[in-house]
């Protein structure tokens, strides 16, 4: 399952609503919980520097699945803010 947001603003706050917009979405459409979920793996582009990803999935409860962030590749063009 893959799941993609762009920020309006790198911006703590909103990144956490924004991606936990897009988990609670994902999870729903998909009749998952938190205990179907071996592992959730987050990038962001070099953009982005106000928090981790992962935190919004701390935020909603998910406490017991592995996290990890990683960053996109930086290529001329791409899209900002994802």
């Amino acid at each position: 399952v893959r799941g993609a947001v762009q920020l309006d603003e790198d911006e703590a706050g909103h990144m956490g609503r924004r991606v936990g917009e897009l988990l609670t979405a994902v999870l729903d459409r998909n009749e998952l919980v938190a205990d179907d979920l071996i592992s959730i793996w987050f990038t962001a582009t070099p953009d982005l520097h106000s928090d981790f990803p992962a935190a919004a999935a701390r935020g909603l409860g998910i406490v017991d699945v592995p996290l990890i962030c990683a960053q996109e590749l930086d290529i001329d063009g791409a899209m900002p803010r994802v």
